[in-house]
């Protein structure tokens, strides 16, 4: 897995880094070949988003084209805590 970090010109600090499934991994859309994960750093706007394909330049891409590239990139949903079993203050809400 390539990592970079970038900030884009509205200054929004960004990490990117590719992901390639294991062989035999079935995913639909184009990740089957993998994807490249755009996450903010900022604590403002913690944004988190994936392309497909991997773009074969984006290791050695100028800040510039690393910025389009994830500007490009769909904007996906962090994943949350597991809500198996309710928090403290749900439990009282409850009794």
């Amino acid at each position: 897995m390539a990592y970079r970090e970038f900030l884009d010109s509205k200054g929004v600090s960004w990490r990117v880094w590719s992901t390639v499934p294991s062989a035999g991994t079935r995913l639909r859309g184009g990740f089957d070949q993998g994807w490249l994960t755009f996450e903010s750093t900022n604590p403002e706007s913690t944004t988190l988003r994936r392309l497909v394909p991997i773009p074969p330049d984006w290791e050695t891409a100028p800040e510039s084209k690393l910025e389009l590239m994830c500007r490009s990139a769909d904007e996906v949903a962090r994943p949350g805590p597991s809500r198996q079993q309710p928090s403290a203050a749900e439990s009282s809400d409850l009794g």
